[in-house]
């Protein structure tokens, strides 16, 4: 909370800086974090973590306007425990991707920029979930996304060097593909999905967020 109410308040009373030129260079890296537990009445408990690293260039085009592409890796795990027969299952995951982006932005403030876009990106994700009940097993899973749709969130041009950005809401189209085996390589399931959400929990609300050094 403290991390969440510093960056609203270095972002809305910052009075020095610089804003975005034409042929200025942007190298970004990005964060998120993400920790919870839930806990059934007597009956259950469920635990995950996840970390995403990002790495982006980009370049302005114009001095408002900016492209870029970005590599994505990330880890998850969840643990799952029944209180009440002393089953549960681990599952550990593994990410990575890349995407295009064009951002235009918009001033608000001296250095506080709001900023709308749009982006393609595809992801691969792995993943290994044992069960552990009367007979353990081990099913793994490997999934490839499309993604495209609109950002939006708010860039603050801390000095001619640096710049700190925060996704605020994202609108996507998403396609997925997904082969899921057996730990003994018996065939389960060959899916195919799409999707289309709405997200206004952006990387504020999970400790996300990005760092860019510009030159």
């Amino acid at each position: 909370m403290e991390l969440k109410i510093f960056t609203l308040i270095a972002i809305l009373f910052s009075l020095n800086g610089y804003a975005q030129m034409k042929g200025t260079s942007a190298l970004g890296l990005g964060v998120v974090i993400d920790n919870g537990r839930s806990e059934g009445v007597s009956v259950s408990t469920n635990e995950y973590k996840s970390r995403s690293y990002s790495l982006g260039y980009g370049v302005f085009v114009s001095d408002h306007d900016k492209i870029g592409m970005e590599l994505r890796y990330g880890t998850s795990k969840n643990e799952f425990k029944s209180l009440s027969d002393s089953g549960g299952s681990e599952e550990d995951g593994e990410s990575y991707g890349g995407s295009l982006t064009y951002q235009h932005f918009y001033p608000l403030l001296k250095t506080l920029y709001a900023y709308a876009g749009v982006n393609a990106g595809y992801t691969q994700r792995t993943s290994t979930a044992t069960y552990f009940y009367d007979a353990p097993y081990t099913e793994s899973e490997i999934a490839k996304l499309h993604s495209a749709g609109a950002i939006g969130g708010v860039t603050w041009f801390m000095s001619k060097s640096f710049a700190l950005e925060i996704n605020i809401i994202s609108l996507n189209a998403t396609y997925t593909t997904s082969v899921r085996e057996t730990d003994d390589g018996d065939f389960i399931r060959n899916s195919k999905s799409s999707g289309f959400n709405l997200t206004t929990q952006g990387s504020i609300n999970n400790l996300g967020f990005k760092i860019f050094l510009l030159f």
